[in-house]
């Protein structure tokens, strides 16, 4: 079984639910580190990856930023496009970005979607693709599982997800800068852990 793809499949048939679901959560969890990143820029350019339906981009575009959506689903592009987006269809193990296109990057629960086998090509990229001194937010699920789930909200379909520690991504993130960290707690199954971060040179 494919984790890409059965991801995929479930944003392409959920689409429009996962929209309505998360669209208060920047508000309701995580606005300091929003405010947090975009203070730390040095330009306007922003890579979304794995955008979703364009929640947090269509939050850059009003602050006067420059999102670029990516996401592995149709169904998400679209969403992102119905909003005036610039977006794209891509697999984020594949980045199509020349180096230094990127201001910051906003990996908000995507990467967690990565066998944890993945992750560090994935963390090159994006290392390689910021500018100079350029900002990376990286939120993720905390635990020590890694497999496939199945969530009753999404019948018949299943999502791979990554859980970690703090110390694990900790680990992985020696290219970068931590300037912040901040967990939401949700409830004991949802737990997320958000690093804000700089490239180092």
């Amino acid at each position: 079984m494919n984790e890409a793809h059965e991801t995929k499949a479930l944003y392409d048939k959920y689409a429009s639910e996962y929209e309505e679901k998360t669209q208060d959560y920047i508000e309701k969890y995580i606005k300091e580190d929003f405010d947090l990143f975009l203070q730390n820029l040095k330009g306007k350019k922003i890579l979304d990856l794995g955008s979703g339906p364009g929640r947090d981009s269509i939050r850059f575009k009003q602050k006067g930023f420059h999102p670029v959506c990516i996401d592995i689903s149709k169904a998400m592009v679209d969403l992102c496009e119905s909003k005036e987006l610039e977006a794209y269809e891509m697999d984020m193990e594949n980045l199509d970005f020349e180096d230094a296109s990127f201001d910051g990057i906003w990996a908000y629960t995507s990467l967690l979607h990565l066998p944890k086998s993945k992750i560090k090509n994935v963390l090159k990229k994006i290392y390689n693709i910021l500018k100079t001194e350029g900002i990376f937010y990286l939120g993720m699920k905390a635990g020590n599982s890694e497999g496939f789930e199945e969530n009753k909200r999404y019948p018949n379909h299943k999502r791979y997800f990554s859980l970690y520690s703090k110390e694990e991504i900790e680990k992985l993130l020696t290219d970068f800068e931590i300037l912040h960290f901040s967990k939401v707690e949700i409830n004991s199954e949802h737990i997320y852990i958000n690093f804000l971060c700089r490239k180092k040179q």
